[in-house]
This record gives C-alpha cells, sequence and structure tokens, in this order.
C-alpha cells in the first residue's frame, strides 16, 4: 500500500497519510506525492473539497522520518533538496482553488503541522497536540512556513512555538486560535462531515474567488489586484449568481452544483 493515497466520491476528495505504524511519518516519496495528487486535484479532478486525514488514533504526522532525516543531516546538499520539495507541496496544497480540511487525529509535529497549515481550516481530536521544533535542531523554520504561522496565529504566538518548541494540548491550539474547532476523538469524522455539508451549500465559484481574494491580501506575489477585481466584476455575470439571484425571487432554495 502507497504511503499516501487519494480517493474522490463526487465533490470531495481525501488524501490519506498511511504510516500509522511510523506515527504518519514523512518522508521525502511522500512529499513528492502530496506534490502530485494537488496538480491532479487542481488540473483534472476540481472538486469542491479536500480533506488531509491520516490513518490510526496516534497521530496525524509526528514529522520527518527519523530514519530518512538522520541520511539527510549528513548531506547538506540533502536536506536542502528534500527542503526544496517540501515547499514545494506545500504551496501546491495552499494554493488550491477547493476548500481544504485538514483532519486532525494525534500528533500533529513538524511537517504535519506545515501541511496543516496550508489548509483553509483545521478540526481536531481531543487528545491531538502541536509543536514546531527546529529551533532544537539548530535549525530555522522556512520563510512560506513561519509567514503561514504568524498569519494564522499572530506574531507573539508564533514566537513562543518557534523559540521554544514546546508542545500545546487541542485546548492551548484552540485558544491560539492555530485550530478551528476541537471534538472528541469518536467525533472527529462527523464533525468533518458536519463541516462539508455547509461548505457545498455555498457557491463553489464565489469561494474559490474569495480564496484568491485572501491570497492577494495575504501578499500571494502570484496574483495582482486588477486581476482579483475583475473577478469580483465576473461575479455578477456567474452560473451561480443567477441561480441565486431567481431562487432568492422565488423564495425557493438553491443548490450550487
Amino acid at each position: 500500500m502507497s504511503t499516501i493515497t487519494l480517493s474522490v466520491a463526487g465533490k470531495i476528495a481525501k488524501i490519506t497519510i498511511n504510516r500509522a505504524d511510523k506515527r504518519n511519518a514523512l518522508n521525502k516519496a511522500m512529499w513528492q506525492q502530496l506534490a502530485d495528487f494537488c496538480d491532479q486535484l487542481a488540473n483534472d479532478i476540481k472538486p469542491r473539497v479536500v480533506v488531509i486525514q491520516a490513518e490510526g488514533d496516534k497521530a496525524f504526522s509526528a514529522g520527518a522520518d527519523i530514519a530518512e532525516l538522520t541520511e539527510m543531516l549528513a548531506s547538506p546538499e540533502l536536506l536542502q533538496q528534500n527542503n526544496d520539495i517540501v515547499q514545494q507541496a506545500q504551496l501546491k496544497l495552499q494554493r488550491l482553488p477547493c476548500v481544504t480540511i485538514a483532519a486532525i487525529n494525534g500528533a500533529c509535529f513538524g511537517g504535519g503541522l506545515g501541511i496543516a497549515l496550508c489548509c483553509d481550516f483545521r478540526i481536531a481530536a481531543s487528545h491531538a497536540t502541536f509543536a514546531i521544533t527546529p529551533a532544537k535542531l539548530g535549525l530555522l523554520y522556512s520563510i512560506e512556513d513561519t509567514q503561514r504561522l504568524v498569519q494564522t496565529v499572530g506574531l507573539a504566538t508564533a514566537k513562543a512555538m518557534l523559540y521554544l518548541g514546546k508542545a500545546q494540548t487541542a485546548e492551548q491550539a484552540i485558544n491560539n486560535k492555530l485550530i478551528h474547532q476541537v471534538v472528541a476523538a469518536n467525533e472527529l469524522d462527523s464533525a468533518v462531515q458536519s463541516f462539508i455539508h455547509d461548505i457545498v451549500a455555498a457557491s463553489g465559484s464565489a469561494i474559490q474567488g474569495m480564496k484568491q481574494t485572501l491570497a492577494y491580501l495575504m501578499d500571494d506575489p502570484t496574483l495582482q489586484q486588477a486581476e482579483i477585481r475583475q473577478l469580483s466584476k465576473q461575479a455578477f455575470d456567474s452560473k451561480d449568481f443567477k441561480k441565486a439571484s431567481q431562487a432568492f425571487i422565488t423564495k425557493t432554495k438553491v443548490e450550487f452544483d
């Protein structure tokens, strides 16, 4: 079995990390597979929602694969090559035009938290824990990862997480705005499904445009103001707006594609 898989059912796609016996640790091949899946999702599958989840109940991902990391630590060149793939995969995930949800079922450390921060929403089981630990290895967190963290939790909390590298509980994480919802472990799947239900009830084209608008406001260099303003203008002529307008006039429920 592949250590990371993609499944699609209707409007919903799920990427699953399948290394429960290794606490869903991430190796170079898995990062490359994640990048490839993101290309498929963006260019071919085009779902409304993508859920990132993991097997087992111990870890969403404990971070880097220790055996592989040990080998790479002896070679700065290998370490840089791996980092390049990690950054590429995370950027592709961040820029997916659909809504992305991380379903966090346990320890979410290092690269695992990097993946979660690339998602639009993070829903965690109550036993989940979170940490970023490069300072304990004498390493820096990347500019891109640091930016996502600061944009999510704010500068003061980001400093504490990066400088100290301490793990925090799910309750601490939600208080720090690192995650959006905490539920009992046996309710994680149903909470994600409820979230998906609400998302697909809204206009997919509107959400896609809003996601691009937010990315522009968060300094995504690939987006220009004129492009975003044009998206806003085009929305008035969109199929979804026409459908919603008609439903409003006729006082009926709108159902988007």
